[in-house]
């Protein structure tokens, strides 16, 4: 059984940038792709995004991709993870077949550890809201990124340097969720 990381039951696909103007968040989400702001690879103020923004609500439920092991719980965002400007929220880290995902902007189930092991489709979280300001854009949503087998830490993509060689493009994985 497909299991998309939040439970929203009408899910697009979309390059542009603005759709999020359009959406009704409580039923739907997207992923974005290409030149979108929230895709893989887009171009930040001071870096290039290493992960996909799937627009949500604050308290959304999220649920594990695949099943996997935890092998990191990690604060994400906020003054204890150097990003003092965003609101405090964690990153779970779920090692699996795709590889290691990575499931930030959340705040995690009490009951997780690292070493735990969790099944496709249960659910790991609730999305907090990271923003701390509106900017005219939504202030929730799920950061979900994708390293390679045996990875233990997110990374930064700083705008000069390559990209990370343990860090993978997870737009396809959650493209053919929707497929």
């Amino acid at each position: 059984m497909k299991r998309f990381p939040l439970d929203k039951k009408t899910i697009h696909i979309t390059n542009d940038s603005d759709s999020f103007k359009q959406r009704n968040f409580i039923n739907e989400t997207e992923v974005p792709v290409e030149n979108h702001v929230g895709a893989f690879g887009a171009k930040r103020k001071h870096d290039i995004h290493t992960g996909v923004d799937l627009y949500c609500n604050d308290g959304d439920s999220v649920f594990a991709i695949e099943s996997g092991t935890i092998v990191l719980i990690e604060e994400f965002t906020g003054e204890k993870a150097n990003s003092e400007w965003w609101n405090a929220t964690k990153a779970i880290h779920i090692e699996g077949n795709h590889g290691v995902i990575v499931y930030g902007e959340v705040e995690p189930n009490i009951e997780l550890f690292e070493g735990l092991a969790v099944k496709s489709g249960q659910q790991i979280g609730k999305v907090k809201q990271v923003l701390k300001h509106d900017k005219g854009r939504p202030m929730c949503m799920l950061h979900v990124e994708l390293y390679k087998q045996g990875s233990r830490q997110s990374c930064t993509w700083k705008e000069d340097k390559p990209q990370n060689d343990n860090l993978l493009n997870p737009t396809e994985m959650l493209v053919n969720f929707i497929l």
